[in-house]
């Protein structure tokens, strides 16, 4: 009797040994699964930090960027007002009527070298040399404002978007048209305006819509207007 309650006890110990070696062993593999959802989630964690520093260190060169263009904008206001104004109006103007400002700081620098105040010997006023006695009554041009930075802009932009859309978009025609008239022998013009785009040193030309094109008149003057945003 003794022994058969031994021989129970004995299998009853290694029972629960074995249960409890499950259970260990049940335990072990939970508690891994949770280490390595944990590590996941950790790591998706660091991936993601990482990825809010870069977006934070690009965010803070683009407000020191901000804060230079700033910086450099005031500088030049205060030490060439009218300049700053030019530069302001031709920038607002150009996207408001389709151009890229680099085509019309080029026409602009062709005609009067950026004096508001110019007057050509056949009558031509302002920045953009718009002729009054042509335009007065097409514009309905008030000739007390027409050497007004903003206005004058303005004008020149509506004459050289007429021409553009007169020559299908053919800038090549419309900047003829815009100094000659409806004579087209003076190809010297396209050339002119086309060095000073050049000679503003763009660092990416592509990105401003001009770039160089191999044409048959030798040119390669391309304009691609602005699309409406």
């Amino acid at each position: 009797m003794f022994k058969r309650n031994l021989k129970k006890s004995f299998y009853l110990i290694i029972f629960l040994f074995l249960v409890g070696l499950t259970g260990l062993f049940i335990a072990l593999v939970e508690l891994n699964t949770r280490y390595e959802e944990k590590h996941s989630k950790i790591t998706n964690l660091t991936v993601e930090l990482n990825r809010l520093e870069n977006q934070m260190s690009l965010a803070r060169a683009k407000l020191d960027e901000y804060d230079f263009l700033a910086f450099k904008a005031d500088v030049f206001q205060r030490r060439d007002p009218q300049l700053f104004k030019i530069t302001e109006s031709v920038y607002k103007k150009s996207s408001q009527y389709g151009f890229e400002p680099e085509l019309i700081w080029g026409v602009m620098k062709v005609e009067s070298g950026y004096n508001p105040r110019a007057v050509s010997h056949r009558g031509a006023c302002g920045l953009m040399q718009v002729n009054f006695s042509v335009w007065k009554d097409e514009l309905s041009i008030d000739k007390k404002r027409i050497f007004d930075i903003d206005y004058n802009i303005d004008l020149g932009l509506q004459i050289l978007k007429r021409y553009y859309l007169e020559s299908k978009g053919d800038i090549k025609k419309a900047l003829h048209l815009y100094n000659n008239g409806y004579r087209y022998k003076n190809f010297s013009y396209v050339n002119k305006v086309k060095s000073q785009l050049w000679n503003l040193s763009l660092s990416n030309p592509a990105a401003t819509g001009l770039s160089e094109v191999g044409t048959k008149d030798g040119y390669g003057l391309r304009l691609i207007e602005r699309k409406e945003k």
